[in-house]
């Protein structure tokens, strides 16, 4: 249904890309969601497939129909793109059945077509208040209601959840994308929470520094992380950098780079209980009780400080920590 190819964009003459030869699909009715730290590029791919930005290069097609490229340009208006911002974007001087009527003012029934969106997403009977009157979560859900309307194609959130506390933003967010399912429409879901797209998206789509740098279904890119940067966001992981390997002795290539999520990293009260091929011993700093398990902050003899989770809760002051060489993830040097 979308297909990116080659596209990119720089705001100072082709010095530095805020956006570089990204490509990828999306399929009708699939649910994408876009993770990357803040300056790696999602707004500004965002605003590309919005219409708000052209592009410097590439070209992005919906359906069979080219909307951007270097000779061609679809006005936002005409590109049945709808988006959800996470400032909610509603007009503070209408009313909620106003603000939904907004974006429809020229299409047949469009009184009735607002009720309906009112009524999915559970406001059908707060059409006559003002947005201040409503809570954070309603005011977006408004927003939701808004941007379905016109029957777009295509819907994008740009970290609608953000600006709100954490189980808020749960409870919200299953609501949101309940609604969503019902209306079969295709979804790029852009944030930075790592939950969040886990949670609600069929692919999950990174960026880093203006670049794709892997996507694929949530499962592969905790097994098969292309990156260090990519293992990290999906769940904790230590680097294995040389001073870990002198500490473990463990000798590993120097061309490639080493990781090992946390949970693989064994706990034992003496060397020959951790059935390790790597072993070192580590000081205990600090304990942290975490519902059923334990995090420990610990301190190397070579001076590294690592933290680890133990599901034992009788730990001594010293300690033995170890991993295996079939856990460790490889890496091309980044």
């Amino acid at each position: 249904m979308l297909t990116i190819n080659s596209l990119s964009k720089s705001y100072n003459k082709g010095k530095n890309f805020a956006l570089e030869d990204v490509t990828f699909n999306l399929k009708a009715g699939q649910v994408c969601a876009i993770v990357g730290e803040s300056g790696s590029g999602k707004t500004t791919l965002v605003r590309l497939i919005a219409g708000l930005e052209r592009p410097d290069h590439g070209s992005i097609v919906m359906g069979d129909k080219v909307i951007a490229s270097l000779d061609k340009f679809v006005q936002p208006e005409k590109r049945k793109i709808g988006l959800v911002f996470q400032e909610y974007a509603l007009f503070p001087h209408l009313t909620i059945l106003e603000n939904v009527l907004y974006g429809i003012s020229k299409i047949k029934h469009k009184r009735k077509r607002a009720q309906d969106m009112l009524d999915l997403v559970g406001l059908s009977d707060l059409g006559d208040r003002y947005p201040h009157q409503l809570s954070g979560g309603q005011q977006q859900r408004v927003a939701l209601a808004r941007a379905l309307a016109p029957e777009p194609s295509l819907l994008i959130l740009d970290e609608p959840f953000s600006n709100l506390d954490t189980m808020l933003r749960t409870q919200l967010r299953n609501e949101v994308f309940d609604i969503i399912k019902k209306t079969e429409v295709t979804v790029l879901f852009v944030t930075h929470d790592t939950q969040d797209a886990l949670s609600v998206a069929d692919e999950i789509l990174i960026l880093q520094n203006g670049k794709v740098i892997q996507k694929d279904v949530a499962a592969n890119l905790y097994v098969n992380p292309n990156t260090l940067y990519v293992a990290s966001l999906f769940g904790s992981t230590v680097h294995i950098n040389k001073n870990l390997q002198h500490a473990f002795r463990c000798p590993l290539k120097e061309t490639c780079c080493y990781a090992i999520r946390n949970e693989k990293i064994k706990v034992s009260p003496s060397s020959s209980d951790t059935d390790c091929e790597y072993i070192t011993t580590a000081q205990v700093i600090k304990k942290i009780q975490l519902g059923e398990s334990i995090q420990l902050l610990l301190k190397l003899d070579s001076g590294e400080q690592l933290t680890v989770m133990t599901q034992d809760k009788n730990i001594a002051d010293t300690i033995f920590i170890g991993f295996n060489s079939t856990d460790i993830l490889e890496f091309e040097n980044e």
